[in-house]
């Protein structure tokens, strides 16, 4: 008689992308992180096929996708092409958001207390001209997208304009440690905790506390001075884990390696 195996942790439901699909995953990332801003043209079909090393009707399916999701227009003609039509794009508008479990979203901020510090200590010490620029381009974005004052509730697409700020600007440190290692784990972090930062970023106070604080992190980089870049990140640091440790009524473990 066939036993049933114990539920075993490592083990999920896989989830097989077509080529088409990775490609626009690819594509959207790329838009998220600001690389394509709204209105520019994306490189052509064949330039996108040549680099993915996929065929030129996988990027035309994968483009048809990003179409039908309001992300890209495509124009025809000379001078055509497919053109960005919003950079606002949901971390699921091709693949699933992380299937996280309880215990998943604090040990994805546990790792992110170890790895923002270290992000925001390293940038202050390589951080050049251009990684301010991008760092300022994502406070500008985020900027642009806030609600008027009077509003009384935040929309959809203003949470996740700021989501997509701070991400870009988390991305921009990322990448002033010229450590391509911290890039990656940046990405994979900063997808794991979007969800918990939609509980946290609901009133228009909110998203302006949100944007001003990364402000605030990113002069403390640029004058290179530790201390305030500590308090700074401890700041970001606490306003994610204290709204998961309300949720669940359990405590994270950041008192064990928080500094004295």
């Amino acid at each position: 008689m066939r036993q049933n195996m114990p539920a075993n942790r490592h083990f999920k439901p896989v989830r097989v992308l077509l080529p088409s699909e990775e490609v626009a995953r690819q594509l959207s990332d790329a838009i998220r992180a600001g690389y394509f801003r709204f209105g520019s043209k994306l490189p052509s079909e064949r330039s996108i096929a040549e680099q993915m090393q996929v065929s030129r009707p996988t990027v035309r399916e994968a483009v048809k996708l990003l179409v039908e999701a309001n992300i890209l227009t495509v124009k025809p003609g000379s001078g055509g092409g497919a053109f960005v039509t919003s950079e606002i794009v949901p971390l699921d508008v091709i693949v699933t958001a992380p299937d996280l479990r309880p215990g998943d979203m604090g040990e994805a901020l546990e790792m992110r207390r170890l790895i923002l510090p270290w992000v925001a200590q390293i940038a202050s010490q390589y951080a050049e001209d251009a990684d301010f620029d991008r760092m300022r381009d994502a406070i500008e974005f985020g900027r642009q997208s806030l609600p008027m004052p009077e509003a009384a509730k935040s929309s959809p697409e203003a949470i996740s304009s700021i989501i997509i700020a701070t991400m870009r600007f988390d991305l921009a440190l990322a990448q002033a440690t010229r450590n391509s290692l911290a890039m990656h784990l940046m990405e994979l972090l900063l997808q794991w905790v979007e969800p918990m930062r939609h509980k946290t970023l609901q009133s228009r106070a909110d998203l302006v506390l949100s944007l001003e604080l990364v402000e605030t992190m990113m002069r403390t980089i640029e004058a290179g001075d530790p201390a305030p870049i500590a308090e700074i990140t401890e700041r970001r640091l606490n306003i994610l884990e204290k709204a998961l440790e309300e949720q669940t009524g359990r405590r994270l473990r950041r008192s064990r390696y928080s500094p004295a």
